[in-house]
């Protein structure tokens, strides 16, 4: 007859050793770190104002802002027509506006704004959908926010803000067109 035998006790494995409690705290600050720069990334914003001159919703000026808590850099502004419908069967398609006080200024914290007139065209225009392109710079990179706004005509002619959608992909593309265009331009040379 065999002996039975005694099953060994099992050896109790330490669960806080070194390694695993500096990997937390690791782990903990580095979590920290990334929702601190989730909140000290630039928010900004774009409203439009009241007309200038009164039925030329044209002549809205735009107001791009800094809601962040840091100041941000903006390397350049630029306004794209994406579709806008005139009156005798006019239309204008992914044009751009560009001016020279547009580019390359700092936007201060926590309120920090620059108004952009676009004078687009000095017409009522029937329907109208506009992106304002606003790129700037973080964490050494040149970032890119888009801003759409369709023009209504309900009593008078309102600017609603709308999201981007799926136009962003169309927008680079013009946007890229755009820039490579004011380049080679002797009207946007320093």
């Amino acid at each position: 007859m065999t002996r039975a035998k005694k099953p060994r006790p099992k050896k109790k494995t330490k669960i806080w050793t070194t390694p695993t409690v500096l990997g937390l705290i690791v782990g903990g600050l580095g979590l920290l770190g990334l929702f601190g720069l989730f909140e000290l990334r630039p928010q900004l914003t774009a409203t439009s104002k009241e007309f200038l001159e009164p039925n030329q919703p044209f002549t809205a000026p735009f107001e791009i802002t800094n809601i962040g808590y840091l100041a941000v850099h903006i390397e350049d502004v630029t306004v794209i027509e994406h579709k806008v419908e005139l009156p005798n069967k006019w239309s204008i398609t992914d044009a751009f506006i560009h001016q020279k006080g547009w580019e390359s200024f700092d936007l201060e914290r926590a309120g920090g704004s620059k108004t952009i007139l676009p004078n687009l065209a000095n017409v009522m225009p029937i329907k109208a959908d506009i992106v304002i392109s606003v790129d700037y710079v973080f964490l050494w990179h040149t970032w890119r926010k888009y801003f759409r706004f369709e023009g209504l005509h309900m009593s008078n002619w309102q600017w609603s803000k709308q999201p981007i959608g799926d136009l962003e992909p169309d927008m680079d593309k013009v946007l890229a067109d755009a820039l490579e265009r004011r380049k080679n331009s002797p009207l946007f040379r320093p």
